[in-house]
């Protein structure tokens, strides 16, 4: 079996080498570096493209389509694999996916031809729980906003939030998806002595219950949060969940959360929440429009902490990516269950 891995600037040849180790199971393991992927900013390019346009939107490099021609198994993290690659790719079988989503697969093709699609869950569910903690701080302590003044030689006590600032102990906390992410930040704020509430449109409140869990309806975790912080996959379902009704329902001092998709919020609707203090903060690291436009209505707000959607990103994460993937497909080569099977 021929297992094609392609690496970029951030899966680097020495982080993906760790794939070599399938050779003792009989394959032949290639490695090759993607040229349109060697920037922060062309992987962050094509990412958005792809999440907002498919697979097809982003061409892949002709020594990629190359590489992959004689294949059985294609490993990528951001590099598109859409019909240029797969049509040459007469005796592919499996495509796996270092990140949860696989938007730059074209899916319909691999379910088309049979090509078994994997993927990477969980692989940066650290390491986003732990940024998520991180905005809740940087928004409740005024962290960034202090950090920006004393470094324009401003010595600010007081700031959009002065009156609510309160320790986390004293506050509830609302989570929205209980899925791995969602559990991860639950499990670190336990620490903090905070009451949590849990809502998740998927499960029902007994599955819950079992995960020791406090299952609450939507509009009751809303009314009741200090903090709301987001942890649902985009879908069809889940576009545009958090909207002016949500909003409207939340405390005027509660903080809203967001380290998932900027697609699960109407973005309008929280600018005009922000503008019009109808709450009391937010702290994002997802947008719309990536990177921000110099004329984005956030950067002149002061009730919000705004970060380059960076919560995913640590060099764990990678790491982690290269071994779930690893591990998978040591198990197919073993004939043993692909956990991140897709179909």
């Amino acid at each position: 079996m021929k297992i094609v891995c392609v690496c970029d600037m951030a899966i680097t040849p020495a982080v993906m080498s760790t794939m070599k180790n399938l050779e003792k199971f009989g394959a032949e393991v290639v490695i090759l570096e993607d040229s349109q992927m060697q920037s922060p900013k062309a992987i962050t390019g094509v990412m958005i493209k792809v999440e907002q346009e498919g697979a097809e939107a982003s061409p892949a490099k002709p020594a990629v389509i190359e590489a992959c021609r004689d294949a059985d198994v294609v490993v990528v993290h951001v590099s598109p694999v859409n019909a240029a690659v797969l049509e040459q790719a007469e005796n592919l079988k499996y495509v796996a996916v270092m990140r949860s989503g696989v938007e730059n697969v074209n899916m319909d093709i691999c379910k088309e031809r049979g090509i078994h699609v994997i993927n990477a869950p969980g692989r940066s569910a650290h390491a986003v729980a732990d940024c998520t903690l991180a905005l809740m701080l940087a928004e409740a302590k005024n962290i960034a906003r202090g950090h920006k003044g004393l470094m324009e030689g401003k010595w600010i006590k007081q700031f959009a939030n002065f009156g609510y600032t309160h320790d986390l102990r004293k506050c509830t906390i609302g989570i929205i998806g209980a899925g791995d992410i969602g559990r991860k930040v639950i499990d670190r704020l336990k620490g903090f002595g905070a009451t949590i509430f849990v809502h998740d449109p998927f499960m029902t409140d007994e599955a819950l219950v079992g995960m020791g869990l406090a299952p609450v309806t939507l509009d009751e975790l809303l009314a009741k949060a200090d903090f709301i912080s987001l942890h649902l996959r985009l879908s069809e379902t889940t576009e545009k969940f958090f909207g002016a009704r949500e909003f409207g329902l939340m405390k005027d001092t509660a903080y809203f959360i967001n380290t998932a998709r900027a697609g699960l919020v109407d973005e309008a609707a929280l600018v005009e929440a922000l503008q019009n203090k109808r709450i009391g903060g937010a702290a994002l690291d997802v947008f719309n429009h990536e990177p921000l436009g110099e004329q984005s209505p956030f950067l002149e707000l002061d009730n919000v902490t705004i970060t380059p959607h960076l919560a995913g990103t640590s060099t764990d994460t990678f790491a982690n990516s290269v071994e779930i993937i690893r591990d998978d497909l040591a198990n197919l080569l073993e004939g043993k269950k692909v956990a991140g099977l897709i179909f």
